[in-house]
């Protein structure tokens, strides 16, 4: 009867924790991506690794002026290649995505925390893309 009351109490403690964290985020893993309005992102660029790997910085702010990172790359080549990703922020959207395959003809995201935006000053954010050994860097101020 004791290991069923110390098992009942486990789950209950276990799915208040999870019913109380904090923002998702995806990494270390890399996710889906579907944005909508609340997405702001650089133009697409190519990484210099390939003219068939493209890439671009994303932020996310919800309507409490919370904001998230997110690195998004788009393999358009013939041929998988390897992914690692990273983002930053003065506002602590910190996050690393662990090295992936990436197969021809998708488009993934490294999503960095969900952090509150300082209530004054400027921002800035930061992604990092490393595509077979080769590192590139996007930031963007303001």
């Amino acid at each position: 009867m004791r290991f069923k009351t110390f098992a009942a109490t486990a789950v209950t403690a276990g799915a208040l924790a999870l019913a109380t964290a904090g923002p998702a985020s995806a990494a270390p893993y890399w996710q889906t991506v579907s944005t909508n309005s609340n997405w702001s992102c650089t133009a697409y660029r190519t990484h210099p690794v390939s003219t068939h790997v493209n890439w671009k910085l994303c932020e996310v702010v919800n309507a409490n002026y919370d904001a998230q990172v997110v690195v998004v790359v788009q393999n358009t080549a013939t041929v998988a290649v390897s992914i690692t990703g990273a983002t930053s922020s003065n506002y602590s959207s910190d996050g690393t995505c662990l090295t992936s395959t990436l197969n021809p003809g998708f488009t993934r995201g490294c999503y960095g925390p969900t952090r509150a935006l300082p209530a004054a000053g400027s921002t800035w954010h930061q992604g990092q893309l490393i595509v077979n050994g080769v590192t590139d860097t996007i930031t963007v101020y303001g």
